[in-house]
């Protein structure tokens, strides 16, 4: 049976933005109705090693599986999952990162339960506030229990670790141009450097978090550069904030499409062609466009920051079944491991029955959580690079203040 695919624009609106950081994270009393789900549908403290063979017979029996995401990589994903379990209708909803998360909330608090799979990298909204509401539960397939690290499956399972990273012309520039990022704030790239907004984009706005938490690395680099102490503007608190207001004083270009970005930056012939943050599996235009992009893996702090993308079962699914077996099926099968051979196309073959739901997003830029995941091609540096990361406990606390920081910068 062909999927049904349900899109959505990337919703910007700021009363969005502004609902997805302010909805309370209290943790319900307990409910016997979610009790009574939980255990129907084996999952949380009822959880067991799955009979696939039952989850599947059931999930057949379900016939339909309901999944909201952040990504439209996912419509592949049903696609995908269509060629195994063609019994099974999947209606996948492209919402971005923001309306994924609204759309739970609102229906449940509606008392609606529509769902079954919820994807997402908002890791204030996923971890602090769906998850205590009981508007989703985490799922590890058995599994999977030894494959993942503790960190990657506790308090959510992470699907994907996902990474922005500096880009810059390789064509212009045979070597970096750059040493530290703090040199994107100087006059020689005024107007040269752009990002998306993360007015409409958690994991834009991971990054930032990413930056700020790691103040003291930031102000480090800038005065082993720069040879001097770093001076804060008036009412900015450390490096980290400090950075983004240059950058944003620097004149930065903001674009609502990541793809844009990337071939702003790595089209050939360019004279002066501009930096960025750019989400990194862009790099894969170098081979299908003959870009030329490239990142600066030596630069200070950083020039890559990770941020996981979780999945999870949606609060009272209506198919738990299904949601256990498309979640199995993203995280890839239980025959897949490190010295597993997998090759192009991966949608399709072998390499798809071993990767299943990760074979649409197996490129550079997005890493598997297992660890017996061969890394996708041109990922050679990725195990080296240095990585910043924002924790699940800073962005609770710091994202609202980080993104009225942004607004506040960008609006004078």
């Amino acid at each position: 049976m062909t999927p049904t695919f349900r899109n959505a624009k990337t919703w910007l609106a700021a009363g969005a933005l502004t609902f997805a950081l302010t909805t309370p994270a209290l943790a319900q009393q307990a409910d016997p109705k979610w009790d009574a789900w939980l255990q129907k549908s084996q999952l949380g403290p009822y959880q067991k090693n799955e009979n696939w063979d039952e989850v599947i017979t059931n999930a057949k029996k379900e016939g339909e599986v309901v999944v909201y995401s952040s990504t439209g990589t996912m419509l592949k994903v049903a696609e995908d999952f269509a060629k195994l379990y063609p019994e099974i209708k999947v209606k996948a909803y492209d919402l971005g990162s923001e309306k994924t998360i609204e759309k739970v909330v609102r229906e449940h608090q509606a008392g609606v339960y529509a769902a079954d799979v919820v994807y997402s990298g908002g890791t204030e909204q996923m971890v602090f506030d769906l998850l205590p509401n009981h508007r989703i539960v985490n799922y590890v397939p058995s599994y999977l229990t030894d494959r993942i690290p503790a960190e990657h499956r506790e308090p959510l399972l992470t699907h994907v670790i996902e990474a922005y990273g500096i880009f810059y012309n390789s064509e212009t520039y045979p070597q970096p141009p750059i040493k530290t990022i703090w040199e994107l704030t100087e006059p020689q790239w005024k107007g040269r450097f752009s990002m998306k907004s993360p007015a409409g984009s958690l994991t834009t706005l991971m990054t930032l978090a990413a930056i700020v938490e790691h103040s003291d690395e930031m102000q480090k680099a800038y005065e082993e550069h720069y040879g001097k102490k770093l001076e804060l503007s008036p009412g900015v608190e450390n490096a980290g904030y400090e950075f983004l207001h240059r950058l944003i004083g620097n004149d930065i270009v903001i674009s609502d499409n990541s793809s844009k970005i990337a071939t702003a930056v790595g089209l050939r012939g360019q004279a002066k062609p501009p930096m960025a943050f750019s989400v990194i599996h862009y790099l894969t235009k170098n081979q299908t466009d003959n870009y030329a992009n490239a990142i600066p893996y030596d630069l200070k702090p950083a020039a890559l920051y990770s941020y996981p993308t979780y999945v999870a079962v949606a609060g009272q699914a209506p198919h738990p079944n299904a949601a256990k077996l498309f979640v199995a099926f993203l995280m890839g099968s239980k025959e897949l491991n490190a010295n597993s051979e997998l090759k192009p196309p991966f949608r399709s073959g072998k390499s798809l029955e071993l990767l299943q739901g990760m074979a649409a997003f197996y490129q550079v830029g997005t890493f598997s959580p297992r660890t017996d995941v061969p890394p996708p091609p041109h990922s050679e540096m990725w195990p080296k690079a240095r990585k910043l990361t924002a924790s699940p406990e800073f962005v609770k606390d710091n994202i609202a203040k980080i993104s009225d920081f942004w607004m506040a910068e960008t609006s004078r």
